[in-house]
């Protein structure tokens, strides 16, 4: 019986080590863009540690709704060692968003910790240009697509 119990114990061991490094190797990003009171795109997308992608278009999209696509986990793995060089889990938030213009969010979980920053007023700040980024990965131009551009290109007057 006692082998049996130390195996028991060694296998318990090992389990319970391999869940408390789980989340150290667990990742996801997600990029919010919001509303403004204009034709400003409104979306989210989240990008996971496997490539996955799930996009939600909101309104003033190509594409509203729920969407899925996978990306190269290179690409990945490449954004989470530009996260970790560039220190992201210490950034500063700016706090100054302005009336009328559409904030940008992002929410990460990288090495077990959770960050949220927010951006806006098209400042040229480091989570503005981490949103352009997460952009390009993901390629969520041909979800999103440039409405207000095509808005205006119908209706030349309303500008």
């Amino acid at each position: 019986m006692r082998p049996l119990s130390l195996i028991a114990f060694i296998l318990l061991s090992l389990l319970s080590g391999a869940q408390s490094s789980a989340p150290m190797d667990d990742f996801s990003i997600t990029l919010e863009h919001g509303p403004c009171e204009g034709v400003c795109p409104w979306y989210s997308v989240t990008i996971f540690k496997d490539g996955s992608v799930r996009y939600e278009g909101k309104a003033y999209v190509h594409v509203e709704g729920v969407r899925r696509k996978k990306i190269p986990v290179s690409d990945v793995n490449k954004l989470i060692q530009k996260l970790r060089d560039e220190d992201f889990l210490h950034w500063e938030e700016k706090t100054d968003l302005c009336v009328d213009y559409p904030d940008v969010r992002i929410t990460a979980n990288l090495n077990g910790q959770r960050k949220r920053l927010v951006e806006g007023c098209n400042a040229p700040g480091k989570v503005l240009t981490l949103a352009h980024e997460l952009d390009t990965i993901s390629d969520t131009k041909s979800w999103v697509g440039n409405v207000r551009e095509e808005l205006l290109q119908r209706h030349p007057c309303n500008h």
